[in-house]
């Protein structure tokens, strides 16, 4: 399986934003409509529909990345405070983990960032196996459409593709070989965000 092997590859950078990194990839709008309660229920609805089409025989993995060095809070990550804290932060990250599967994989990442202002920043993953373990994705959408942390990626090892919601404006879905891309370019296309449309085309007949 192509995608289990990228994933669990430590040269592997899966790097926003998806679409425009991987050239097997699809993007599509989420939040559509006049309000925004209708806007914010239709990401949802959309974001679950998609799901569904990508996971109609369920989830094989899920990962999330994070950071050692919180790169976002303007050199606070450098602070010695949060340096001592980072590896509860870990212990805490990797018992929750264990709470919830049976296995996992937790690597670090060798695209180490090297930054004048915040030094170096590692990357970390978290994999997570099903192993038929049934899993609440309802919730995980829900968190993601809303933009909560730890935003996670879905895995179908049958459809060689990684599912990525960045917030209620829209999604990425990064296939690992050209006839899933194919397969699925149909039944997604309704989807499709109008910008990116004709770079998804054009994908699509360069396969054909």
């Amino acid at each position: 399986m192509i995608v289990e092997n990228k994933i669990c590859d430590r040269n592997f950078t899966y790097l926003e934003p998806w679409f425009y990194n991987n050239n097997l990839a699809m993007r599509c709008e989420l939040g559509i409509g006049d309000t925004d309660e209708e806007y914010m229920q239709n990401a949802e609805q959309r974001a679950m529909e998609i799901f569904d089409i990508l996971f109609a025989n369920g989830i094989d993995a899920i990962f999330y990345d994070f950071y050692e060095q919180d790169f976002l809070k303007d050199g606070e990550a450098n602070q010695e405070p949060y340096t001592r804290n980072f590896p509860i932060y870990v212990k805490k990250q990797l018992e929750f983990t264990r709470v919830l599967f049976n296995k996992y994989r937790h690597l670090v990442l060798k695209d180490l960032k090297t930054n004048d202002d915040f030094d170096d920043i590692h990357r970390h993953r978290i994999i997570c196996y099903m192993d038929n373990k049934k899993l609440n994705h309802n919730k995980y959408i829900h968190l993601n459409v809303f933009g909560h942390e730890n935003r996670i990626s879905f895995v179908s090892f049958e459809n060689e593709c990684i599912y990525s919601i960045y917030d209620d404006r829209g999604c990425d879905i990064v296939f690992f070989t050209k006839e899933k891309f194919i397969e699925f370019y149909e039944k997604l296309q309704p989807y499709f965000l109008n910008y990116d449309v004709a770079i998804m085309k054009d994908r699509y007949f360069a396969l054909l």
